[in-house]
Formats: C-alpha cells, sequence, structure tokens
C-alpha cells in the first residue's frame, strides 16, 4: 500500500541495521524522502543507506547510525 511521505518520526524509530521499503503516491515524492534523510543527518547526526527506484515510485532506507 502507498503512502503518502515518509516523517522524520518513522526514520527515527528504526534501529541501526533496520532496513524499510517505503512505497509512495508519487515518483517525486522519493526525493523528498531521501533529503528528509539528509535533514536527520545534518540535524540529529543519523545516518541512513538511501537507494531509490523511481519507476517503481519507492525507497529503501536503512539505519546505519
Amino acid at each position: 500500500m502507498a503512502q503518502e511521505h515518509v516523517s522524520k518520526a518513522e526514520l527515527r524509530e528504526m534501529h541501526i541495521g533496520q532496513t524499510r521499503i517505503f512505497v509512495l503516491n508519487e515518483a517525486r515524492k522519493v526525493s523528498s524522502a531521501r533529503v528528509t534523510c539528509n535533514h536527520l543527518k545534518n540535524e540529529e547526526g543519523l545516518e541512513f543507506m538511501v537507494k531509490c527506484d523511481y519507476g517503481a515510485k519507492s525507497i529503501s532506507i536503512t539505519r546505519k547510525r
């Protein structure tokens, strides 16, 4: 089921080493989710590995720290 966006709260709740795949409503929101991960890195020191799939409108996010 597709969701509207990836929230900072969802990313904060992830455990180190955990991977989640988010399926979004629109392909342009994949870029927005990537930027949200970068914000958390700069603001709170959390690190994520991000893999984008614009064709499937999805993003795979793994918390690294």
